[in-house]
């Protein structure tokens, strides 16, 4: 697994961690902050950003928690939990399919998606993965790109098995 040791002053210059979770639709190089966990009185969120070298870097830290009026107790750690330096690992888009349950709809069956392709995925990478709209309708394409013959032959592979069991 990869790994580049950044310093707090350097990911502060890259704008890590951003101020909030919408600060990303606004900087090209910050691409996903999204949350990890939750601790007793911080969250652990995961920023993924374009370094200098024009890698993909994740790193995790600690956020407040917005619980209103209530107490939240001693507060946030200093730099967010990260000692003098930070070891990034360098990560890669992939995606990951996650069976989720679903209202029923009126929509039309598998077989006759309202939605094309493209815009099928990219909402799979927008709502379920974090990703920023334009970065999620960009991996689509790619992944659609990437994968037209193998998803080609699959799908002649299933209706020579549908016609078999007819």
């Amino acid at each position: 697994m990869p790994t580049r040791t950044f310093t707090v002053a350097e990911l502060a210059d890259y704008g890590v961690p951003p101020s909030g979770p919408a600060d990303i639709a606004y900087d090209p190089d910050l691409l996903v902050d999204e949350f990890v966990a939750t601790l007793k009185y911080t969250a652990t969120r995961r920023c993924v950003f374009r370094a200098d070298d024009n890698r993909l870097y994740s790193v995790e830290y600690e956020a407040p928690i917005d619980m209103g009026d209530f107490e939240v107790g001693a507060g946030m750690p200093d730099n967010h939990g990260w000692q003098d330096t930070v070891t990034a690992v360098e990560v890669e888009e992939r995606p990951v399919i996650v069976a989720r349950w679903h209202p029923v709809t009126d929509e039309p069956g598998t077989d006759q998606p309202r939605r094309g392709a493209l815009e099928s995925l990219a909402e799979i990478w927008f709502t379920e993965a974090g990703a920023r709209e334009d970065v999620a309708r960009q991996s689509a394409a790619n992944w659609i790109i990437q994968h037209a013959d193998e998803v080609a032959e699959l799908y002649d592979a299933y209706l020579a098995t549908a016609d078999d069991q007819q």
